[in-house]
């Protein structure tokens, strides 16, 4: 039987920190992106350039409301499309200078909201959190492998 225990105290965390980033979204979300595109320019920032469809398997999102996602991001210029030099039928996506300094301003929030809700407990907790995050992060890029990594 699945702990359902954990499921709720995780669910709740994520929700935590979600509220806890968009009480602070003025101070990165200058280009006004949104959750749903920080999600993307965050993605592109861990695996850099990407062919369309594979973004879309990533994100497990419609390809068409991704699409509609990515041509927002490229009018504000936080990403590039370009054609594969391969398969002309390929669109490839990445972050520009400008979307990578909203990745970079997002983690910098995101790491300190994370910083305040871990606040009061021990440092040893903290690493424990880190090594076990570190651990099933691992194993699941090894059973589901990211684009370019």
């Amino acid at each position: 039987m699945p702990d359902t225990s954990l499921a709720i105290l995780l669910d709740r965390f994520v929700r935590r920190l979600h509220v806890a980033m968009q009480a602070q979204s003025a101070a990165f979300d200058s280009q006004r992106v949104g959750p749903g595109g920080a999600i993307i320019l965050l993605t592109l920032g861990e695996i850099g350039e990407v062919p369309m469809h594979e973004l879309t398997t990533c994100l497990v999102r419609d390809k068409s409301q991704l699409s509609r996602a990515v041509q927002v991001l490229e009018r504000k210029g936080l990403v590039r499309r370009r054609q594969s030099d391969t398969d002309m039928r390929v669109s490839l996506v990445a972050l520009t200078d400008e979307g990578q300094a909203v990745v970079d301003a997002h983690q910098i929030v995101l790491a300190a909201t994370i910083d305040e809700m871990f606040a009061g407990l021990p440092a040893g907790q903290k690493a424990q959190m880190h090594s076990i995050l570190t651990e099933l992060v691992g194993r699941d890029r090894e059973a589901n492998p990211e684009p370019n990594t």
